[in-house]
């Protein structure tokens, strides 16, 4: 299953918001709990229609991506998938295509009771630390 890939627009907000919350809001709510006001506030002021790319699979919006090339590696900040079209190989394709084209290492972070991890690993990311909440995990 290949997904492609389109900027943001301004109405894509509302979308955003929904897949942020169905997958997100348990990982969040086990971390520091979820707190629907602030987070609707906190979403709504730092959407940046600038900042990543919306997955699209037949037409049909299915996702968010956003990598950060830095000066001496690429950030990977997020990946976000409909629950529907996960496990379905889009995020191993995305991260695989980002790996094939690397030019520096990947970063990233995720959050300690995220499965998500299990893939990253499987992939080849090793954890190079941790915080409170998240691993921070490298592909070299």
């Amino acid at each position: 299953m290949k997904a492609t890939f389109r900027p943001i627009k301004s109405e894509d907000f509302e979308f955003l918001w929904k897949l942020n919350t169905l997958v997100m809001k348990d990982y969040v709510s086990q971390t520091w709990g979820w707190d629907q006001d602030w987070q609707r506030q906190y979403f709504t002021k730092n959407f940046d229609k600038n900042n990543g790319e919306i997955m699209v699979f037949d037409s049909t919006d299915i996702g968010f991506n956003r990598v950060i090339d830095e000066q001496n590696e690429i950030f990977l900040v997020s990946i976000l998938i409909l629950p529907e079209f996960q496990k379905r190989g889009i995020g191993t394709k995305l991260i695989q295509d980002l790996i094939l084209s690397k030019t520096k290492p990947i970063r990233l972070q995720v959050l300690k009771v995220n499965p998500a991890q299990n893939l990253y690993k499987r992939l080849g990311f090793k954890q190079v630390s941790e915080t409170d909440t998240h691993l921070i995990m490298k592909y070299f």
